[in-house]
């Protein structure tokens, strides 16, 4: 589908972080409201925290194929979105302009025999298994979905005192805040296995070849500390 010649999903992600302006007609629970938003001449359904000028923080394809927008000055993640629009989004595909993903560093052994596993997604990177928080989740249980779905991993133990929390830029000029915490578990208790249409490899590698082996300067830091931490607790 095309506006004025322009694709529209790339219309439409243009329109993040651009200012619109916001109207009510209907409140919804919490801080949320359903009305229009304004801008680039055009008139948008809406689901927006305040009302006046505010920036586009995601929008949504419908079933039809018509947009929605979300207004809101504060960093508005997907589940947030969809339990404010409840049931009449059923079905309506969100992209946000801030998103939260939670993973874990798994490792297995201990010394020398210690071995990090490391995995390759779809789209290039090189890290470790982490995934976007979904509506009703808390931190916790996006980690526990995400080692069961990507590796398959659903035995494991975290081990205390490590958790990094960063803020990324992605490729496609978007925010997201990652939480990383670090766990110990058996391959003897968990049959590895990837997501075939999230994960192209995943290997078990010892520190310094799983250092080399990711492309991202968080996930060097991530490992690096979580081995000092493990030298540490011996």
């Amino acid at each position: 589908m095309r506006k004025n010649g322009v694709n529209k999903n790339l219309w439409l992600e243009r329109l993040l972080r651009h200012t619109a302006q916001v109207s009510a007609s209907e409140t919804l629970e919490g801080a949320w409201s359903f009305g229009s938003a304004e801008l680039d001449g055009l008139r948008l359904p809406c689901y927006a925290q305040g009302t006046g000028a505010l920036p586009v923080a995601a929008y949504g394809l419908r079933a039809d194929g018509s947009p929605v927008l979300v207004c809101s000055e504060g960093r508005t993640i997907k589940p947030e979105i969809q339990a404010a629009a409840g049931f009449r989004e059923r079905g309506t595909v969100w992209v946000c302009q801030y998103e939260h993903s939670c993973g874990a560093l798994l490792f297995t052994g201990s010394g020398d025999r210690r071995r990090w596993l490391v995995i390759e997604g779809t789209g290039g990177h090189i890290g470790f298994p982490k995934g976007h928080i979904e509506q009703g989740e808390d931190i916790a249980a996006t980690v526990r979905r995400e080692l069961r779905e990507e590796v398959h991993v659903t035995n494991f133990r975290y081990i205390d005192s490590y958790r990094v929390d960063a803020q990324v830029i992605t490729r496609k000029n978007r925010e997201k805040a990652v939480t990383y915490f670090l766990a110990s578990f058996d391959p003897a208790e968990n049959i590895l296995r990837k997501q075939e249409k999230e994960i192209v490899n995943l290997w078990l590698l010892p520190y310094e070849e799983a250092r080399s082996r990711v492309n991202t300067a968080l996930d060097r830091e991530l490992i690096d500390k979580a081995q000092r931490l493990l030298e540490a607790l011996k």
